[in-house]
């Protein structure tokens, strides 16, 4: 693995831009307080430009940014001039947290938790990283197993007779197209109660109570069955329509349905981790020829029929193929 540098932070840069506003701004209210803005106001808007611009220089000089340098045997949390080194034992996890304000998605926080000296836990904000770029970072630091040689000979063991994953996709597939008619029969018959009473209420010029709450319910309940469960429901079944029946995993290849993939031929894959539940269970092969292979296991759900049950194994043997093999194995968080 080559060293990685991940700027997890972006304080600087939102502080300054901050620091350039609040001080032009600030020095506007100070300039208006003491002269007449409309007589001085080539002057008043240079001072405050030049004040705001003083106030962002010292913010990048003052405030430190944190960077993960990582290695082969550990990595660096560098803060400004501080730097200090830490194995990847230390690495505690990572929380992503999608947060929503009246139903409304506003964005994703991104933590990563890394054990000091001490004992305490440090929590790192993340969030000017990409998904994908605090994927691979997440998984760069996870990689605490297999990492001394004895553990590497284990590891290479745990692949002597091959690990054989037999998926029921004809089962998944039927049980995730079910579940995709009732919402759509569900909506269908919300949306033909809706129209029918607005034909009803518009011809019958019948403006009762009873009349407006059922158009506002079957109509609200439509929208919402529309867009929150059949529309998720059918992106998902056409993912999901391309699940193998098989994958094979041994020291020397990964079979996946009528796909035969070598450790030299593969540049990346990446996998939803299996007890994350907002996502759902993507497994991307990349090789490097620059193929992508993309394949669903559906989405946990509370009888386990939606999705492959032993998905989590499969995840952990991948990881481990692809840890002896040198392959980049990043988890997907979202």
């Amino acid at each position: 693995m080559n060293d990685k540098r991940f700027r997890v932070s972006s304080n600087k840069r939102t502080t300054a831009a901050l620091a350039l506003l609040g001080g032009f701004i600030g020095a506007l209210f100070i300039e208006n307080q003491v002269t007449d803005l409309d007589e001085n106001l080539i002057l008043c808007l240079t001072i405050a430009i030049v004040a705001g611009i003083v106030l962002a220089i010292l913010c990048g000089i003052i405030v430190k940014e944190y960077y993960l340098q990582i290695y082969e045997d550990g990595f660096e949390l560098v803060k400004g001039n501080n730097i200090t080194k830490y194995p990847f034992s230390a690495f505690e996890g990572s929380n992503v947290t999608r947060n929503y304000m009246n139903g409304i998605y506003t964005g994703t926080t991104r933590e990563i938790k890394i054990k000091d000296i001490s004992g305490k836990t440090l929590k790192i904000n993340a969030n000017n990283l990409s998904k994908g770029a605090f994927a691979e970072l997440v998984t760069y630091l996870n990689q605490t197993r297999y990492t001394e040689s004895h553990d590497m000979e284990e590891a290479a063991g745990y692949f002597k007779e091959g690990y054989d994953f037999r998926i029921p996709n004809d089962s998944i597939i039927k049980a995730n197209k079910n579940r995709l008619l009732i919402q759509c029969v569900a909506t269908i018959v919300l949306l033909l109660v809706f129209i029918g009473m607005m034909i009803y209420y518009f011809g019958a010029h019948a403006d009762s109570a009873l009349n407006l709450t059922i158009i506002i319910f079957s109509g609200g309940g439509a929208g919402m069955l529309l867009f929150m469960y059949v529309v998720p429901s059918l992106l998902l079944y056409n993912k999901v329509k391309n699940l193998p029946n098989y994958i094979y995993v041994d020291e020397y290849s990964l079979k996946i349905g009528n796909k035969t993939l070598c450790p030299e031929n593969v540049q990346s894959i990446l996998m939803v981790p299996a007890n994350y539940e907002i996502l759902t269970r993507d497994m991307i092969v990349i090789t490097k020829n620059n193929e992508k292979y993309v394949f669903n296991f559906g989405k946990k759900d509370s009888k386990g029929e939606l999705t492959y049950s032993e998905y989590d194994k499969l995840c952990g043997t991948v990881e481990i193929w692809c840890i002896i093999n040198k392959v980049n194995y990043v988890k997907i968080l979202g």
